[in-house]
């Protein structure tokens, strides 16, 4: 009977729950070979093996992780009595109830993938009705406003970028293809460019549309060919912008659409420098944003030259008075003839 007790004792204490002193004298005189961890069933076997392996070595290098474990060995004396104390019952209780959450997570994940699917079942049907009747509606004619071209055509292809600082000679800017174009500033007035010009329905490259887009080349500082074109945005022009821009909404109405002359204006200024009033801050912005831009590309912005005429501000209305130039503002052919007006009078006075 007092041996069953004893075997009772020693099970209760040493084997079903474990002991924190036996736990720490199991450290001390054999924590280099792991068998505190062995005994409290935390991986004892990786410091047995850095200890053998190692020829001895290893008692040096698990030093500071028996340090650690000595922290540790109370923490993980309670989870192995709070595992070994916890009932059959208890434990298919907790096992029942992991099962259901599971089921239901499962249960969850397949309606939501039946939704989803069905939700995009829905908008393909929507997107293949919305197609059918677009392709029924007429589209609108060609533009009134002729694009005209005199004498030779220079036909390589280029592309615009975006806003940079002034004083840089050049940037490199991703379009939407993420492809990287570079754009080089020139300080040197060139006898051979393009003049470009734009109106558009607001500020943002990305919200906001073109709606006329006009450019005049010149060699040998002489005109040759001039671009112009009225655009259709597909949206109602607001009042601002009109009285703004003298273009009404029966003119844009009857515009081209900007696919259909893109690769003529892209042919049409080629490999020449751009030239713009406040070109790098604005113009080039709308030309990638709308894909007119292909490859790398010079410009000169006339509004630093502007500036060096000491006027109220270097805007072209400002600029077109004292020049002494009687034409629309904020047409953009016109604007063209005065920004080239002002790129001459540099030229000259500079």
């Amino acid at each position: 009977m007092n041996l069953e007790k004893i075997k009772d004792l020693i099970e209760k204490n040493f084997i079903k729950s474990k002991n924190i002193w036996l736990a720490y004298l199991l450290a001390i005189f054999f924590g280099t070979f792991g068998l505190h961890r062995f005994y409290l069933k935390k991986n004892g076997l990786k410091m047995l093996l850095i200890t053998v392996l190692t020829l001895g070595l290893g008692v040096i290098i698990t030093c500071p992780i028996l340090i650690m474990d000595f922290f540790k060995i109370p923490d993980w004396v309670k989870d192995c009595n709070n595992i070994n104390n916890t009932s059959p019952t208890e434990k298919n209780i907790q096992t029942n109830q992991s099962s259901k959450h599971i089921n239901n997570t499962v249960t969850s994940i397949n309606l939501n993938e039946s939704m989803s699917t069905s939700s995009r079942l829905n908008n393909s049907l929507s997107a293949n009705i919305e197609e059918t009747n677009s392709s029924n509606i007429d589209k609108p004619r060609n533009s009134q406003v002729i694009s005209y071209y005199f004498k030779p055509k220079l036909q390589p292809v280029m592309e615009f970028k975006p806003k940079t600082k002034t004083h840089k000679k050049s940037t490199r800017t991703k379009t939407n293809s993420s492809e990287t174009i570079k754009i080089s500033k020139l300080r040197k007035l060139r006898d051979d460019y393009v003049v470009v010009d734009i109106e558009t329905t607001g500020l943002s490259p990305s919200e906001d549309k073109i709606i006329q887009l006009s450019a005049i080349k010149y060699i040998d500082n002489k005109e040759i060919a001039v671009f112009n074109e009225y655009i259709n945005p597909h949206t109602k022009l607001s009042d601002f912008i009109i009285n703004l821009t003298g273009i009404t909404q029966d003119i844009v109405d009857y515009g081209k659409e900007l696919n259909d002359i893109k690769d003529n204006f892209i042919s049409f200024y080629g490999d020449l420098p751009l030239v713009g009033h406040y070109i790098n801050g604005f113009d080039i912005k709308f030309l990638i944003a709308n894909n007119l831009i292909i490859k790398n590309i010079s410009t000169i912005d006339t509004l630093p030259l502007a500036r060096k005429l000491d006027l109220e501000d270097a805007k072209l209305p400002t600029v077109k008075k004292f020049l002494g130039i009687n034409n629309n503002s904020h047409d953009s052919l016109d604007d063209c003839y005065t920004t080239n007006a002002l790129y001459q009078f540099a030229k000259k006075n500079f």
